[in-house]
């Protein structure tokens, strides 16, 4: 099997639907969040400098990844037919994701009788997609040295309106422990990019859910930027802009990462980004595209925005959405 491709990001920011584009490749190995299934012990956000007494757990991560069972790794839906793959292949493959997420009802995890591995096949790229592991990125570039990244970002204002539907929505489990994420700003600010921002965050408690949540993505941002700088091997791509035109952004993304363009996954993007009214679902990868990168605009109040916004402006980050930062800057002007 050839070298493998990252998918990493924040919750919220398009990675489902994204691993899902790459899952559509016919010689593509998709595991689906497997770090939040089997955990590496390394820290969430190690430094950068600790890469090599990483290395060993990494390597052995990624070598196991073909083999794992969960459905919640290996049965992410729509199931794509595979170059390494036969048809009849492929109906036991869906039969045995059906089974196991029956099973896995009464035992939890139950394994996935039967997966594919792509044992044997010389084209196959394995593609590992992450939200757990976003901080770890710029660990697995340096110790993963065959692999190539997707890093992809989300408005900071997309995030936060996500996090907190899907918190209203009790998406999350706990709902107090999901919208409570002042224990991983405390976190972030004891990493070196952490650091630069520990006298302008101050006291982490006296922040609004949506305020820790924009401090959040910005210290997880600096620190995957600044681990990755100046790697060839790492792209970073805008949420919005692979929304706004997902087939010149899929062939951009598959290109990077030493992938061919196939009539398969361009009718997969078509596919998923028709929305109809009964595909509406929290994590549903068939949506309007442009009508999810928007949806904060409409969920989040001017006062809420301008906060998010303000935060995001004292971090570089700003470059990033231009736009919003300059106007909030010239609000911010006009109000003095």
């Amino acid at each position: 099997m050839r070298g493998c491709i990252l998918l990493f990001g924040l919750p919220r920011s398009g990675t489902t639907w994204i691993g899902k584009l790459f899952d559509s490749h016919p010689d593509t190995l998709y595991r689906h969040e497997p770090d939040s299934v089997q955990y590496l012990t390394l820290p969430l956000y190690p430094e950068i400098g600790s890469a090599p007494q990483h290395r060993e757990e990494l390597q052995r991560f990624v070598a196991l990844l073909p083999l794992m069972r969960s459905a919640k790794v290996v049965g992410k839906q729509p199931l794509f037919p595979k170059s390494y793959q036969s048809s009849a292949g492929l109906a036991a493959y869906r039969m045995s994701v059906a089974v196991a997420k029956a099973a896995s009802r009464i035992t939890r995890n139950f394994p996935c009788p039967y997966r594919p591995t792509a044992e044997g096949s010389g084209r196959a790229r394995l593609v590992w997609k992450s939200i757990e592991s976003s901080g770890r990125l710029g660990i697995c570039i340096e110790t993963l040295p065959d692999i190539r990244a997707i890093h992809l970002m989300r408005h900071p204002c997309g995030f936060v309106a996500s996090m907190l539907r899907g918190t209203a929505a009790g998406r999350f489990g706990d709902p107090s422990s999901a919208a409570d994420k002042s224990w991983l700003l405390k976190m972030l600010l004891g990493t070196a990019s952490g650091k630069v921002h520990a006298s302008e965050v101050g006291d982490a408690s006296r922040f609004s859910p949506e305020e820790c949540l924009a401090w959040c993505w910005v210290l997880i941002q600096e620190k995957i930027l600044a681990d990755v700088a100046g790697s060839n091997r790492v792209l970073t791509v805008r949420y919005e802009d692979v929304c706004a035109d997902p087939i010149a952004m899929t062939r951009r993304m598959f290109e990077f990462t030493g992938l061919d363009w196939q009539p398969q996954t361009e009718a997969f993007v078509r596919a998923s980004t028709q929305s109809t009214a009964h595909m509406t679902d929290y994590y549903s990868v068939f949506k309007s595209p442009q009508v999810s990168a928007e949806r904060w605009r409409t969920e989040l109040t001017p006062d809420v925005v301008e906060r998010v916004i303000g935060i995001v402006s004292s971090s570089p980050l700003r470059h990033y959405y231009p736009d919003e930062a300059r106007s909030t800057a010239q609000v911010a002007e006009e109000a003095t």
